[in-house]
């Protein structure tokens, strides 16, 4: 099996298992106190420095994770909770900034790393795999190997 075929059948595996994760993910409807632990987790503790709301010690996260426990209850969706708390406490509530204008470099960025780094892999590959061999390195590789070596 050549090289090319092993990568394009790693790559489908790879893709197909991200699909398969993605679409389990989609398909599974959270409990209520996994709800309430989820936003929990991604709303800040307004009186802790970078600390969420169900990691917090403090009393008042305390407190504010049993009321997002009563909102989830009560039959509040995670959007008017978040909102209810992005009103009350401001935007730096939030642990995940939404992407808008401001915060649209903090989401690109990433992404646009990880292409270029691909981008460069993938080059330096096909120049590694398309260059042919010098007569310093075929004299190198004939001489590893012998004269019969590539019978094995």
């Amino acid at each position: 099996m050549t090289e090319r075929i092993r990568t394009v059948v790693a790559l489908c595996v790879m893709a197909v298992s991200l699909g398969v994760t993605v679409a389990s993910l989609a398909a599974d409807h959270p409990s209520d106190a996994n709800r309430v632990e989820a936003l929990a987790q991604r709303l800040k503790c307004p009186v802790c420095a970078s600390e969420s709301i169900a990691n917090s010690p403090s009393s008042l996260a305390r407190d504010l994770y049993d009321l997002i426990a009563e909102q989830v209850a009560d039959g509040w969706t995670d959007y008017e909770i978040v909102n209810f708390f992005v009103a009350t406490y401001g935007e730096q509530v939030r642990l995940d900034p939404p992407i808008d204008a401001r915060t649209v470099a903090l989401w690109l960025v990433p992404a646009l790393g990880l292409a270029v780094g691909a981008g460069v892999i993938l080059r330096r590959r096909s120049r590694v795999a398309t260059r042919p061999l010098s007569e310093e390195e075929r004299r190198r590789l004939l001489s590893a190997t012998g004269p019969g070596g590539d019978d094995a």
